[in-house]
């Protein structure tokens, strides 16, 4: 049973915050963090709702959770992007100092630290997000996002909260989307083919696009899935995943061996919304 909106912060204490033991044993933010340790800053900058820069260049990405974009050169804003660094600004200027647990997979792309964002009263910055519709869950690591990130979401969505009122959070048909459309969304696919590198599976939807596992991911999964025999059953099956499309610009040979241009890389079996052979899981 999923709690209303206005018992956020109780929820919070008991899922997703710092005891007061955590907060006091705290150590002061430093250039290269351990992973799991909790430091305290006292000095941030809000840059988006699930961006923050420190002093000394530091920069920070909440490991757990997406918001949408703001407006960039020539991108225009995206719906709830504002209110969501509101959300996350207010919540965070509320005490004099906030506190950062450091995630497993330390860095994303852009070389921003990975972290968990409490406020001065320890807690979680990415509950109040979630609950109020202004931010997807999303798992860029194998431990995955907290079950009770993902309960919220389901409560948001349920409730057509914020992000979950607009077209964007729709289910795009990945055999219908174009290099004109990416970033983070939300695709569903038939599967129509299953190729593979040294690393990783490619399944691809009929068009353009598809998805991207790591083949320890699966293998590594109760099911044990290790070879394109195992995975023959998905052929012909709806997979739904969430996370960034982009596109690549191919060569003839390539596309004559059926690359796909456009791919989203699945980092956690949790961003499959829909798979056929992870039902059990």
């Amino acid at each position: 049973m999923f709690l209303a909106l206005a018992n956020v912060p109780a929820v919070s204490a008991q899922c997703l915050a710092l005891s007061e033991q955590q907060m006091l044993r705290a150590s002061a933010w430093q250039g290269e963090p351990e992973v799991g340790h909790i430091y305290k800053v006292q000095r941030w900058y809000v840059q988006d709702g699930d961006s923050l820069s420190l002093a000394h260049g530091h920069r920070l990405r909440l490991g757990q959770v997406n918001t949408t974009e703001m407006a960039h050169e020539s991108r225009p804003e995206q719906p709830y992007a504002q209110q969501a660094r509101d959300q996350l600004e207010q919540q965070l200027a509320r005490q004099s100092e906030i506190y950062l647990r450091l995630l497993p997979k330390t860095k994303d792309r852009y070389d921003r630290w990975l972290v968990k964002i409490y406020d001065g009263a320890g807690l979680s910055a990415e509950v109040f997000l979630v609950a109020r519709g202004l931010a997807y869950v999303v798992s860029m690591d194998a431990r995955g996002a907290e079950d009770c990130l993902w309960q919220h979401e389901a409560s948001a969505r349920k409730q057509g909260l914020g992000i979950w009122r607009t077209a964007m959070s729709s289910v795009y048909q990945a055999a219908d989307l174009t290099s004109k459309q990416g970033g983070f969304m939300r695709m569903r696919g038939v599967v129509g083919d299953i190729n593979e590198s040294q690393h990783h599976w490619y399944i691809g939807f009929g068009g353009q696009a598809g998805i991207k596992i790591d083949k320890q991911l699966l293998a590594g999964s109760p099911l044990k899935l290790n070879s394109r025999q195992q995975l023959q059953p998905w052929v012909g099956q709806t997979i739904v995943a969430r996370g960034w499309l982009s596109w690549r610009k191919l060569s003839k040979k390539q596309r004559q061996k059926g690359y796909l241009s456009g791919l989203m890389s699945v980092y956690n079996l949790d961003m499959l919304e829909q798979a056929p052979a992870l039902s059990g899981l």
